[in-house]
């Protein structure tokens, strides 16, 4: 499997709605083990493993058309997971994933939270600087092929959002192939883009924010800590859309400059 496949995944989504056969045949150029299957079955295996995709008409006995969930999706009623991992490298293929710290919230409600340290049997020096976790913090904790798997199911159908989501999203993703493991294929939501966007600001680290705006959470670079910091920036954030930005799709479009505020007039009438 093409590692990076879901940067590719996430382009096919912006480009919905596709005809399904169009959707099979360039998903498999990256997931080569997926072309062999029939492309009603990769559909539905796809929504299975909480692919935002559903059928919309059939062109003839042959063909259909697929599009994307979150374009119907209203952002309160939209599902959104909050996640931060603490890993020993920046690179999955050197280090794995030490802690992952997680919230599910829905109309800026916690529903549920996941929080745990993951067995590394060894921290670097500036891992352990960072964040305070040590291998003998991590001696009795959970093996990364369990927590992965308990994390997949906390996750569920909801949207993954973290700041700088491509870091969580892949390396969580290449995760679960290193562990033979299906894919990831939730919808994704970075706070980062969403913050660029709607608030002035000097930086735009976590940690920066967590302090500038005052959300105060009292530790950062703790993955719990970090997802709750998330989950409160996005709350600020929402305050200050254009009105025009309803959906999740809307919102996803937003934070990526898709989606502008709306233009005054400021000619004399």
């Amino acid at each position: 499997m093409a590692l990076r496949y879901f940067e590719h995944y996430f382009n096919l989504l912006d480009r919905m709605p596709l005809a399904l056969r169009d959707f099979h045949h360039q998903l498999g150029n990256v997931l080569p083990e997926y072309s062999m299957l029939e492309s009603e079955t990769l559909l539905e295996i796809m929504i299975g493993l909480y692919a935002p995709l559903y059928r919309v008409s059939a062109l003839d006995d042959e063909s259909h058309i697929i599009d994307t969930t979150i374009k119907n999706i209203r952002l309160d009623e939209a599902k959104l997971c909050f996640v931060d991992i603490e890993t020993t490298s920046a690179n999955v293929k050197n280090g794995q994933i030490i802690e992952i710290g997680a919230i599910i919230a829905q109309n800026g409600k916690i529903l549920d939270t996941f929080d745990t340290l993951v067995y590394s049997p060894f921290v670097p020096e500036e891992i352990i600087e960072l964040t305070g976790i040590n291998s003998y913090m991590l001696e009795n904790a959970p093996r990364i092929e369990q927590v992965l798997k308990q994390f997949r199911a906390f996750l569920g159908d909801s949207v993954f959002v973290a700041h700088n989501v491509s870091f969580d999203y892949n390396f969580i993703a290449e995760s679960l192939h290193k562990y033979d493991m299906p894919p990831l294929f939730n919808a994704r939501l970075c706070t980062l883009d969403l913050s660029r966007k709607s608030i002035v600001s000097k930086k735009y680290a976590l940690s920066y924010l967590n302090d500038v705006l005052g959300i105060n959470t009292t530790q950062v670079h703790r993955a719990y800590a970090d997802a709750l910091t998330a989950f409160e920036l996005y709350k600020i954030c929402i305050q200050s859309l254009p009105n025009n930005v309803v959906t999740l799709q809307e919102l996803i479009d937003f934070s990526k400059g898709k989606v502008a505020y709306p233009t005054r007039n400021t000619k004399n009438r």
